[in-house]
């Protein structure tokens, strides 16, 4: 009767053991699910975040290219207006103005021209100048930190799409023993196994919280 009742007890242990196990082991797989979608949203975030940067910079590089050359341009056009002033060639200083100057070098000039000898500076592309356009600098620029917003952005990804790479492959040891302890006979190496498996998996589960939902699935 004795031996009766401690095989049953034996079985029933055994019994709850592997339901433990199998509860275990569902838990890991939902973890390496989540692990798994979150490490492969992060890093399409990184690739979409990296392409914008590349795209944003690009627009940048063209954007100081056409502020050099219409800086180079207008300068040029100024001098050659500057030389006619200074040779008192007014057919041509007034030539130079009225045609070949855009409407902004225009303006700049004029207010240039207002300003008093003795304070006036050398030339209108000065930042006084209320009528110098440096408009395609300015694009430039806030495109420019537009771009490092986004690669700063595709790194930050990187970096938590790391994080889920290896709390995934930490997930994965705890399904790798829950599946052994599944199959071991011998009761004691079946409860240490899950007992191992089971401190991972609350560690991942902790870590998978402390990780939260960068992807924005909820």
């Amino acid at each position: 009767m004795s031996e009766t009742l401690t095989s049953e007890s034996s079985s029933s242990f055994k019994d709850r053991v592997e339901q433990v196990i199998a509860i275990m082991l569902g838990l890991a797989a939902i973890i390496t699910a989540w692990t798994a979608f979150q490490s492969s949203q992060l890093g399409d975030k990184v690739q979409e975040s990296f392409s914008e940067g590349i795209r944003t910079s690009d627009h940048a590089s063209q954007e100081y290219n056409t502020a050099i050359a219409t800086d180079n341009q207008d300068q040029a056009v100024f001098l050659e207006y500057a030389k006619a002033l200074v040779a008192e060639d007014e057919t041509t200083a007034t030539y130079i103005h009225e045609t070949l100057m855009s409407t902004e070098l225009a303006a700049a000039v004029d207010w240039w021209l207002e300003q008093p000898e003795e304070t006036a500076p050398d030339s209108p592309f000065v930042e006084e100048n209320p009528n110098w356009d440096d408009t395609s600098w300015t694009t430039a620029e806030e495109l420019d930190v537009e771009a490092q917003q986004f690669f700063d952005t595709a790194r930050d990804a990187d970096s938590e799409g790391d994080k889920f790479d290896l709390l995934e492959v930490i997930v994965t040891l705890s399904l790798f023993l829950f599946g052994i302890a599944s199959l071991v006979r011998q009761q004691k190496i079946q409860v240490g196994l899950a007992a191992v498996g089971g401190i991972i998996l609350i560690y991942s589960i902790i870590m998978a919280m402390t990780l939260g939902d960068p992807a924005g699935l909820f």
